[in-house]
Order: structure tokens, then C-alpha cells, then sequence
């Protein structure tokens, strides 16, 4: 029997409120100015181990030694110096020096404190929106899902800033995995009976048959077919290890799923990708598509990308269209699908299509 994953499930503990906190800077300049913040700051430390210094700190210090001191290091500063949280009592083995992880990931964590609780609380939901047939554009052809946060004034929040603290804090995994439970949970709440795009960054995935377990046992709790659900590979430059991608996707084509590369056309690593990953569909970067109808550029790549599709019998969607005249150009050089707001805006509740 299959285990789900933990990495993906178990949100880290918050630090205790009280404890000692370990620092080991890379140079002496930084070992001063720490050593002069403690004093002025009434903080009891101690570094009998040569370069370390052992912090006591109670409830409030962390976040006040955080915001007046150690966010204000260097980028590499923070790279290098080492660091842990201990209880009160606790002695350190050499196996905890050891496993010292970087200053960033604890300042992350405490400025990202607020995402632990926000995916604590589940406070996550869903935006739609159309993808339409170039043939038919008055009809959804299917719903691209779109997650979005919500704050503690109940107040949404943006996919970029969610999943830029999840990647500094180390908590891409648990997001990205409670983004697709969310988003399954909002289709399945509309009764949405059309092609649902479901976006998964690939590098917040070990195993697929550990970490996707509970996804695909939503899929199948909520009763959507396989053979609607279209997942979405996003962060394509972040993708190192192509086998590894190629594994996930082959997992979920084994269901019966489809699958998407997105920004074609950003970079030379989706076109690269688009030859080893043999996708059911590939979005046209949404860069290209903003005044195709000027840009000779843009046109030019574009109308190559559309052939090539063709060729390969993959199917296009050119994202991001807002124009009439973008709209013109992409129908006349024969994209498959679109998406944009000149048919609709995401919102909460799948809206209808525009008619043009």
C-alpha cells in the first residue's frame, strides 16, 4: 500500500515561542555587528563553541531580532550563515551542527508565518477561467483554474506573492499541493462539466505516486472523469531534470489525464521540453501574444509556433488575448483555442464567454 507523501502533507512547526536560537555568521565583521545588535539589545547569548552564538529568546524576539537585524544581512550573508532553534535545556549534538540550514530559510519562515497559517486554515479558493474554441468562442471549451489566497480580513491574495514566499520559505510543496486540492474542491462545488486546467509545478513534486496521491483521490472523491482534467505544467525554466517531469506526466497520462505545457515560446527551454514531453496541448506565452498584430517579431515566432503545433498534431492555445485585432490575427493564423480577457476575466464563479 502506497503511503502518502509527508513532505507534501506535514506543514513545518512554527519555532517555539521561546528557545535558543544558534547562529554561525561566515565572517568576523558579521560576528561584531551580531554581537553589538545582542548587547543594545538585551538578549542573552553565549558563543563557547568558536563561532557560534547560542540566543535566548522569548516570546516577540524572534520576529523583533528578524525585522532589526537579520533581514538587513546581505543576500550572501544570508546564504552562508548557518542556523537552528533549540529548546530551552537542549544540548546540541554534533549531528544538529550538522543539519544547520541557511539563515534565508529561517527569515523566510518568520516573514512567511502567515502562509503556515493561512495553508493551516485552508484558506485557499479557486478563480476560472474560459478557454474557448477559436470555431466557437461564444462557448467554454473548458476553465483554466487559478488559485488565489484568501487573508485574515477575507481579502484575496495573489498566486505570485503565495507561491514566491512558498519557494523562499521551503513550502512550495505543501502549497502546491493544497492549491490542487482547492481547486478540484471549487470545480466540483459549480459542477463544472468542462476540460479543467489544473496547474502543478513539477519541482514541488518527489514521487508522483507519493505526492499525487491525494490529488487524484480528490479527482475521484469528487467524481470528475479522468479524461476532463488537463494538468498544466507552469515554471517550465525551473524545470532541471526532465526525466523526472517526463515520469510525472507519464503518471498522469496512465489515468487517463492530459496534459499542457505552458509559456511556449517564453524561453528556449519550453521548445526544448515541448520535444522530449510530447504535450496534449501548448500555451503560447502570453508575452507573444500582446500585439501580435503589430510586432513583426512576435508574429513571425508566433506563426511558426502555430505550424509547428500543427505538425506535431498538439493542440494550441494562445493566452493572454485582450484586442480585437489580437483576436483577428490569432483566428486567421489558425490557433486552436484561446484565452483572454476580451472573452472573460477569471473569477470565482466560471463566468460565460463573451460574445464578441
Amino acid at each position: 500500500m502506497i503511503k502518502n507523501c509527508p513532505r507534501c502533507e506535514r506543514l513545518p512547526e512554527a519555532p517555539p515561542e521561546t528557545g535558543v536560537l544558534y547562529l554561525a555568521p561566515p565572517i568576523n565583521e558579521t560576528m561584531e555587528a551580531l554581537e553589538s545588535y545582542l548587547s543594545k539589545a538585551e538578549m542573552i547569548f553565549s558563543h563557547d563553541t568558536p563561532g557560534v552564538f547560542a540566543i535566548q529568546y522569548g516570546q516577540g524576539d524572534l520576529e523583533r531580532f528578524c525585522k532589526e537585524f537579520l533581514c538587513n544581512v546581505s543576500h550572501l550573508e544570508m546564504q552562508d550563515t548557518k542556523t537552528m532553534i533549540l529548546a530551552q535545556g537542549y544540548e546540541p549534538t554534533v549531528k544538529d551542527f550538522i543539519g544547520m540550514q541557511q539563515l534565508s530559510s529561517l527569515v523566510a519562515r518568520l516573514q512567511g508565518s502567515w502562509l503556515i497559517n493561512l495553508l493551516q486554515e485552508e484558506r485557499l479558493t479557486a478563480f476560472f477561467q474560459p478557454i474557448v474554441q477559436v470555431a466557437q468562442p461564444d462557448v467554454a471549451y473548458g476553465y483554466e483554474c487559478l488559485s488565489r489566497g484568501i487573508d485574515s480580513a477575507g481579502a484575496y491574495i495573489a498566486p505570485n506573492k503565495l507561491f514566491g514566499v512558498a519557494k523562499s520559505a521551503d513550502l512550495l510543496f505543501n502549497l502546491d499541493r493544497a492549491c490542487r486540492l482547492a481547486v478540484i474542491r471549487e470545480a466540483s462545488f459549480h459542477g463544472i462539466d468542462k476540460k479543467l486546467f489544473i496547474n502543478f509545478n513539477p519541482t514541488s513534486i518527489y514521487k508522483p505516486e507519493y505526492c499525487l496521491k491525494t490529488t487524484l483521490a480528490a479527482i475521484k472523491k469528487a467524481g470528475i472523469p479522468s479524461e476532463q482534467v488537463v494538468f498544466e505544467v507552469v515554471e517550465s525554466e525551473d524545470v532541471g531534470d526532465t526525466e523526472h517531469l517526463t515520469r510525472i506526466l507519464d503518471y498522469y497520462r496512465n489515468r487517463g489525464f492530459k496534459v499542457a505545457l505552458d509559456d511556449m515560446g517564453a524561453g528556449y527551454s519550453s521548445l526544448n521540453l515541448l520535444s522530449k514531453l510530447k504535450p496534449d496541448y501548448m500555451k503560447l506565452d502570453i508575452e507573444l501574444i500582446r500585439h501580435v498584430d503589430k510586432d513583426l517579431y512576435k508574429a513571425k515566432i508566433t506563426e511558426n509556433l502555430l505550424q509547428l503545433a500543427r505538425d506535431l498534431n498538439v493542440l494550441s492555445i494562445a493566452e493572454g488575448v485582450e484586442t480585437i485585432d489580437e483576436w483577428n490575427w490569432i483566428k486567421s493564423h489558425r490557433a486552436d483555442f484561446v484565452q483572454g480577457y476580451l472573452f472573460a476575466k477569471p473569477a470565482p464563479i466560471p463566468p460565460a464567454p463573451r460574445i464578441l
